[in-house]
């Protein structure tokens, strides 16, 4: 009995061996997986380029295998930057490992931050290990992208005369008028107060066709993570009362954060907020569509507010130029968007509470990122953004 049992394991396992065999040796190795590989490339100056995105299967086939792919919006968007993809097929033919799939790109000679769009397949005949690939398309462009519409503010206002400008038609600022300021603020006032998350530079500041430029990116420098430009006219064009008529095209994003504003010369009443701070313009980049004038005032140590805003009725301050204005008198200060009064602010507002606001005071353009107002750069937020100043121009 012993004999016939071993005799029958001994067939079985034969059995087993020869179908093992019989196994490895076909053509048909099992269905194989199927990934997609991230893409960077540059995207060219003009035209469209054709960026190919490799498909590979981890073992050859004896059938065909058709990868289904579409694309996905990220910060470059279909139409714009790139030709949209849906429910388009490659077919990988039987032995093959690897297809492309061919995606058109458009260029451009506009100076943007790297974009980035995914791609997503399926795969019939295939298991699938990576599904999702990331193109970058790179940017090696110069030249910023400035608006050519827009309101532009008349040259002369009855009553007034024209007491000092800057059209910025030249390659460098204008160092009788303007100074930089630099750094984060520490260690007096680390963050300028509010928390902001830049460090200013003068490298962020550039001149295009007659236009200033302040560029506001990510970068780390000085301890922070983000760099910008701040310029102001102090000890050097010192302004009381009059017109002020400031052209620009604004930036956008979370935790963009523009300004126009003005600090007084000689701190009569004291310091912040006890001598004054004018609030031409300021915008909170999540809402690209209002702008704010503010008077900060009081005792101290936080502010007391007079604070109103203007809102679009379409489209945003990104879209193209706008002519940002106050008009200065004594015991009054009135703010303008195109020409058009959105706010009035006089001595009687403040009651017994002391106005600060008869004094001399510079002028401050710059461009914040992050802070109290309007909080932290999110991934909604593209990088760079850019502050575009056309002219300022004053009238007394």
């Amino acid at each position: 009995m012993i004999s016939v049992l071993t005799n029958e394991l001994m067939a079985l396992a034969l059995l087993l061996l020869v179908g093992c065999d019989k196994k490895s040796s076909g053509t048909d190795e099992g269905v194989p997986a199927a990934s997609i590989s991230d893409i960077a490339l540059v995207e060219g100056n003009s035209g469209s380029t054709t960026f190919e995105l490799s498909v590979s299967l981890s073992k050859r086939t004896s059938k065909s295998v058709t990868i289904s792919y579409s694309t996905m919006e990220g910060s470059a968007k279909a139409g714009e930057d790139f030709t949209a993809a849906a429910s388009q097929t490659i077919t990988i033919s039987p032995n093959e490992t690897s297809k492309k799939i061919p995606l058109s790109v458009n260029g451009d000679a506009l100076r943007e931050g790297d974009e980035t769009f995914s791609v997503i397949i399926s795969a019939t005949n295939a298991t699938v290990d990576k599904n999702i690939a990331v193109v970058t398309i790179q940017n090696d462009d110069t030249r910023i992208p400035v608006a050519s519409t827009g309101y532009d503010a008349p040259t002369s206002y009855e009553g007034y005369s024209l007491a000092w400008q800057d059209e910025f038609n030249g390659s460098a600022l204008d160092q009788s008028a303007w100074s930089f300021e630099n750094g984060d603020g520490c260690p007096n006032i680390c963050g300028w107060g509010n928390n902001e998350l830049e460090y200013y530079r003068p490298e962020n500041l550039s001149f295009q066709d007659g236009k200033l430029i302040i560029e506001a990116k990510p970068e780390a420098f000085g301890g922070k993570n983000y760099t910008s430009s701040k310029i102001l006219t102090r000890g050097k064009k010192v302004f009381k009362y009059g017109r002020i008529d400031i052209r620009a095209q604004l930036p956008k994003g979370k935790g963009i954060w523009p300004a126009f504003w003005l600090l007084p010369q000689n701190n009569v009443y004291g310091g912040w907020p006890r001598s004054g701070e004018i609030d031409l313009m300021e915008l909170v980049g999540h809402e690209p569509n209002k702008v704010h004038g503010t008077l900060h005032y009081g005792p101290g140590p936080g502010s007391t507010q007079f604070n109103r805003n203007f809102t679009l009725p379409s489209g945003t301050f990104n879209d193209e130029f706008h002519v940002f204005s106050i008009e200065w008198k004594q015991d009054q200060i009135k703010w303008l968007v195109d020409g058009v009064a959105f706010a009035t602010a006089t001595k009687a507002n403040f009651g017994s509470v002391n106005y600060p606001f008869n004094e001399d005071f510079f002028l401050i353009f710059n461009l914040a990122v992050g802070g109290n107002w309007p909080g932290n750069p999110d991934a909604t937020t593209t990088f760079p953004q850019f502050l575009i100043v056309d002219y300022v121009r004053v009238y007394q």
